[in-house]
């Protein structure tokens, strides 16, 4: 080599290493080994449960958006529907043999023929959650929770238009008709079971005394009642037409559903452990028939200051706490007996937790809770749709609103007042706090434009860090620096540059990214991400109900 050339390539380095973004001499991305932190499921979380006569028991799945079939001897799920179809929260035979289930947030009444065509029969009923079927073959609906509180009639092949049958009944949950051609079901507003007269709306109360009774079922011999009270984990029998009750089974709370087969063995689903048992009412015992060690896993989050890399993990049933480490799941707070209200997303600081859900009409809030001990600092009601929120020192709470595209502040003192830090994002989901800037700033993933983009918190200015992502949602702040997003649209974890926009890929080929549903605002299941001081990074998946770590090779 001549001095010349040396002089030219001395000269080429020195610009390179000069200029920001430099790809060919940077240093290679460094390789990450996946591992299972925590197994998957087949559920995302399980509600309705049908008998279908033929050894198996449908179940429904609402978040994600699936009707599975369950081999009652071996506990073996297939899926009938998968998604965006499939969105159940309880399901029914009809007498010819079609399969009917209900979108709560869709709002679509679904039925799939024994030839396996499916189709939508009645629509415009957001809210739809329980349906049964009389011995005459009509059928019956309930609307509750989102906007309406009804029982409508509807025609089982989607011809006729349906029709209101009773108006404001107190939340008529999982019903099922007597021999009597009464309907039997629990009121969740009233803590009782009541019998309802389908052609005169006269209801009767049957049993009082419960806390949530969210269904009910006949016997096999169709005398009693078989009731599941989900805030007590209680399977009680109510003796007709006395109303007398007896406790068969304690169970878990978050008790969802039931189904009775013709043995009188009892199925019930419980969607905060996303698992079904079954009781023998003989003498009360209770079996797995399915069983599940998360439910809805979505955000995450690890506090920095943590050597054992403890996941918080927002399960949208529960909020939990697992091992990083060794992979052990510890309950931190589940819905309908604790006032934890459907976390979504997660973050963490030296005090506190922070819960949010983008859950809409009027189930949407952030929740504050003390890191030591678990209890509840304080509620903000937030019905735009949370995504991601972080509490800032001074206790504002900072918030990814997806629906509205905007970025906010609530204040710490009470009432809260809210005010807009920024607006005319593309649907913000996660967000990442710049703890090293000068003045501080937060990143933010807009999963419909495809960016990632540094907020400044003193006045908003905003730049865009990374574009050309397709559906970016989970973000996590490497120890290094560096940011670690999941890129959902492309099933891969991603790493970028915040100062150079550069990216690596860190993993592809993820199980992750259930289809958006109606009802929630962009981002839907977020996808989490956590970086642990060590650098390794956790990740939930949504389709596999799992979470999975991502270990830095040395």
């Amino acid at each position: 080599m001549t001095a010349t050339h040396v002089r030219f390539l001395s000269r080429s380095l020195a610009v390179c290493l000069a200029l920001v973004g430099c790809h060919a001499l940077a240093a290679p991305p460094r390789a990450y080994r996946q591992e299972v932190v925590v197994a998957g499921s087949h559920f995302q979380g399980v509600h309705g449960l049908a008998v279908d006569g033929k050894g198996n028991l449908l179940a429904s799945n609402l978040l994600g958006q699936s009707v599975h079939s369950v081999n009652l001897s071996t506990g073996a799920v297939s899926t009938l529907v998968g998604p965006p179809l499939g969105g159940a929260d309880d399901v029914a035979l009809g007498p010819d043999g079609s399969i009917y289930w209900t979108g709560f947030f869709t709002g679509q009444l679904m039925r799939r023929t024994p030839d396996g065509k499916t189709r939508v029969i009645a629509k415009n009923l957001p809210g739809l959650n329980s349906l049964a079927f009389r011995g005459d073959g009509r059928f019956y609906v309930t609307q509750l929770g989102r906007g309406d509180d009804a029982l409508w009639e509807v025609d089982p092949d989607g011809k006729k238009p349906p029709r209101k049958v009773l108006a404001d009944p107190g939340f008529l949950n999982g019903f099922e008709f007597g021999p009597d051609d009464r309907l039997y079901g629990p009121l969740l507003l009233k803590g009782q079971v009541a019998r309802v007269d389908v052609a005169t709306g006269v209801i009767e109360p049957v049993a009082d005394g419960f806390v949530i009774p969210v269904a009910v079922n006949f016997d096999a011999r169709r005398e009693h009642l078989y009731v599941v009270d989900s805030a007590r984990g209680e399977l009680v029998r109510v003796r007709l037409p006395s109303g007398t009750k007896e406790l068969v089974a304690k169970l878990p709370t978050g008790i969802d559903n039931l189904a009775v087969g013709p043995d009188d063995q009892v199925y019930v689903s419980n969607m905060v452990d996303n698992d079904i048992r079954v009781v023998n009412p003989a003498d009360g015992s209770v079996r797995l028939l399915v069983e599940s060690r998360l439910a809805v896993p979505s955000g995450i989050a690890v506090a920095p200051d943590d050597p054992d890399e403890q996941v918080y993990l927002a399960d949208v049933y529960a909020l939990r706490q697992v091992g990083g480490r060794d992979g052990k799941v510890k309950q931190t707070a589940r819905v309908l007996s604790t006032p934890t209200n459907f976390p979504m997303n997660v973050s963490v600081n030296a005090k506190h937790v922070v819960a949010s859900t983008a859950y809409l009409g009027g189930m949407s809030s952030i929740q504050v809770l003390d890191r030591a001990t678990g209890a509840l600092v304080r509620t903000v009601p937030q019905t735009n749709g949370a995504q991601a929120a972080l509490e800032l020192d001074d206790g504002t709470l900072l918030v990814a609103e997806s629906g509205t595209g905007k970025l906010v502040r609530i204040s710490a003192s009470e009432p809260a007042v809210s005010t807009v830090l920024v607006e005319g994002l593309g649907g913000p989901v996660g967000l990442a706090a710049d703890t090293g800037a000068a003045e501080p700033a937060v990143f933010v993933t807009e999963v419909r434009s495809g960016k990632v983009t540094r907020v400044r918190l003193s006045d908003g200015a905003r730049r865009t860090v990374a574009s050309g992502l397709k559906a970016p949602e989970g973000i996590a702040r490497h120890p290094d620096g560096g940011l670690v997003v999941a890129e959902v649209g492309r099933k891969r974890l991603v790493r970028i540059e915040p100062d150079t926009g550069r990216l690596s890929v860190i993993a592809k080929g993820l199980r992750i990214g259930v289809p958006e549903s109606a009802g929630f605002p962009p981002g839907y299941l977020p996808t989490g991400v956590a970086v642990g001081a060590s650098g390794t990074v956790y990740m939930t998946s949504d389709i596999e109900s799992a979470l999975y770590r991502f270990v830095p090779v040395p």
